[in-house]
């Protein structure tokens, strides 16, 4: 094997496989990236058992073959070689790498040893613009289940398909995020996609490009650019997320987005991450008043809002509220609310695109 190709594409297309490379695995070629040369194009895949992502580029001087190569060494040889053309070939299990008066010999793994990619499936898809896509899995991931979370499947998110409507649910117990787009397929679907495979989805994706989904049961292909996306899915049963929606409100704020996350970020200040230790929102009939007091001191502060019904006093955590108002997108936010210990619902002014659900937390008795 044998190819030569520009240091600058390689190491843009190694930084970008070699994320989805598994890290101490007990299976070593999973910790390598496959490597294959043929008819003039280099083709570089990673799987991690979870997600895996393929692309290819041209290249010149070209002797066809495989291998795996360590991705860690790779990445970091690749980054170390000076500018210009970088020739790598091979000579039985063993790479060499050379750039002007650099070189490098580095062992690699046999190829048949690599798992196949998956044959993509085209009985379902969906295309959307790249920047739909983004946002809505910023406007999700952010309540997306830690690894400490007894429940695996609240580690991914819900993807529903019904109605020609598309929708993306998180939740980590204690909040959830709903975000919706309208799609041309009218199949009803369900499919449970890992919150990292995401994560990795909204690094990868280019900017202004239509993005190709392909949906079943077991996997989720991404096709963009030279690039193809892939992950196994979760199974399990997802929340009754419709269930925990409330119906009504009692208390309707009405308020600058921004307005409200300042005051929360300033308050916050005092907290650092002290869970213990909420802050209490006062609902008055023109203005909001947070407050909270720590073993670090105390704070108030008032924001403006255009409210409706009744007074109520009400307690959250900072952090949870901070990542749903941030993820808001729009200038202005409704912020719904029935007692101290009814879920709080945040939504768009006009619409239904998002909603955020943030559970309150019960204020001590003074």
């Amino acid at each position: 094997m044998k190819f030569e190709c520009e240091k600058s594409l390689l190491v843009e297309v190694l930084s970008n496989v070699s994320r989805s490379v598994s890290v101490r695995s007990t299976i070593p070629v999973l910790e390598g990236i496959h490597v294959t040369v043929k008819s003039g194009y280099v083709e570089f895949e990673s799987f991690n058992m979870e997600f895996g992502v393929r692309t290819s580029i041209k290249a010149s001087s070209t002797e066809d073959g495989s291998i795996v190569i360590p991705a860690k060494i790779f990445t970091e040889v690749a980054k170390k070689m000076p500018d210009g053309l970088i020739t790598i070939s091979t000579k039985e299990l063993n790479v060499e790498i050379v750039s002007l008066n650099c070189q490098f010999v580095i062992p690699a793994l046999d190829s048949d040893e690599f798992p196949n990619f998956p044959k993509m499936s085209t009985e379902k898809s969906i295309e959307l613009p790249s920047d739909i896509i983004k946002s809505m899995i910023q406007q999700t991931i952010f309540a997306v289940a830690g690894e400490d979370d007894s429940k695996n499947i609240h580690r991914g998110i819900l993807l529903e398909i019904k109605e020609k409507e598309l929708t993306l649910v998180a939740v980590d117990g204690f909040r959830l995020a709903i975000r919706r787009e309208n799609v041309s397929i009218s199949d009803n679907f369900k499919i449970i996609i890992p919150g990292k495979a995401l994560s990795e989805i909204l690094r990868l994706l280019p900017e202004d490009l239509d993005i190709k989904i392909y949906l079943n049961k077991k996997y989720i292909f991404l096709e963009f650019k030279n690039y193809n996306f892939f992950s196994l899915l979760l199974e399990g049963k997802f929340i009754n997320y419709e269930s925990v929606i409330p119906k009504k409100c009692t208390t309707k704020i009405k308020t600058k987005t921004e307005d409200a996350i300042t005051s929360l970020e300033r308050i916050s200040v005092i907290i650092k991450n002290r869970p213990q230790s909420p802050v209490k929102a006062t609902i008055g009939s023109k203005d909001v008043r947070i407050s909270c007091s720590t073993s670090l001191g105390c704070s108030n502060n008032t924001f403006y809002a255009k409210i409706e019904g009744e007074p109520l006093e009400i307690a959250f955590n900072d952090k949870f509220m901070l990542d749903a108002l941030k993820n808001v997108e729009s200038d202005e936010i409704i912020i719904e609310m029935t007692s101290a210990l009814n879920p709080i619902k945040l939504v768009p002014i006009e619409g239904d695109s998002f909603l955020f659900i943030v559970l309150p937390v019960k204020l001590r008795e003074e």
